[in-house]
């Protein structure tokens, strides 16, 4: 905890205070969620917990202790999971909360992804139906259309220099 505390310190010198994040993850991918509260700019983790639901009222207990260290909150971050929300709100009132980036282009992305992938395919198909484009290689060569090189000397060919009688 003293090396936590020594990294939140310095973190909060250097930035005029702390961004809180929470992230609610499932480990074994159903059952009890673990939140873990780290520190954004530090990339800290402090404190983790293990609960059967998302309940406020149970994160808020639980970020009783963070509450009462000496840094300022700049912001809270968090998905949109609305039990994290009311608790950081609740504990920190006055720092600003915003939803974190990563997890909402995931939830963007989720909904955009099936919609990219067909237009995706939809263009494949499209564009696999043009005639190819044939290689260098596979041009058909016409001797005859090949131009031969004059043999006039350029500047007889410029109309600058030209011969006179005199």
């Amino acid at each position: 905890m003293a090396h936590t505390q020594e990294k939140l310190a310095a973190t909060g010198v250097e930035h005029g205070g702390l961004i809180w994040a929470i992230d609610a993850l499932q480990p074994e991918g159903h059952g009890t969620l673990l939140y873990v509260l780290y520190e954004v700019l530090s990339g800290t983790p402090v404190s983790a917990i293990q609960l059967p639901q998302a309940q406020a009222s149970g994160l808020i207990e639980w970020l009783q202790p963070y509450q009462e260290l000496p840094y300022k909150v700049l912001a809270t971050l968090s998905d949109g999971e609305l039990a994290i929300i009311i608790a950081m709100n609740s504990s920190w009132p006055d720092a600003p909360h915003q939803r974190c980036q990563a997890h909402f282009l995931s939830n963007l992305s989720e909904t955009v992804l099936p919609l990219d992938t067909k237009l995706r395919q939809q263009l494949k198909a499209d564009l696999d139906r043009l005639p190819k484009v044939p290689e260098y290689s596979e041009r058909p060569q016409d001797p005859s259309s090949e131009k031969q090189p004059d043999s006039t000397p350029l500047f007889q060919q410029s109309p600058i220099c030209h011969e006179t009688q005199s």
